[in-house]
């Protein structure tokens, strides 16, 4: 399974436009990889979590430049990294599904949903 971490900024304008297009760009990798690497028995997503606090965006806000550099995003109601890995914990425990959604953006938020995992807080 290859995972590309990519948002919901490959398909609406987030931050600016090089951070679109970058994610855009990861969006159609991971669907372009699908139908070359299925040869190979190799499954892609593109991996979409919603607003994660990472250590980089947690330091913007201690510095008091993530409600500019975000756009108002709610940094205190994100997602841990940790949630991104439990995505893809789940998908590989479940090959069949990883094969279905491959070439596919999967959302974390709503794959958590569907398949009952939870973040760590």
């Amino acid at each position: 399974l290859l995972v590309i971490i990519s948002s919901f900024g490959g398909k609406s304008y987030t931050f600016n436009v090089a951070y679109g297009v970058g994610k855009a760009g990861a969006d159609r990798l991971a669907s372009d990889m699908a139908i070359q690497l299925e040869k190979h028995n190799i499954d892609t997503v593109a991996l979409y979590p919603g607003v994660v606090r990472t250590e980089g965006n947690v330091e913007m806000d201690r510095r008091g430049e993530w409600d500019k550099a975000s756009g108002g995003l709610d940094l205190s109601m994100g997602e841990s990294p940790q949630f991104s890995g439990r995505a893809v914990a789940t998908l590989l425990a479940d090959p069949a599904s990883m094969k279905e959604q491959s070439g596919d953006v999967v959302v974390v938020a709503e794959m958590a949903q569907e398949r009952g995992f939870t973040d760590i807080d």
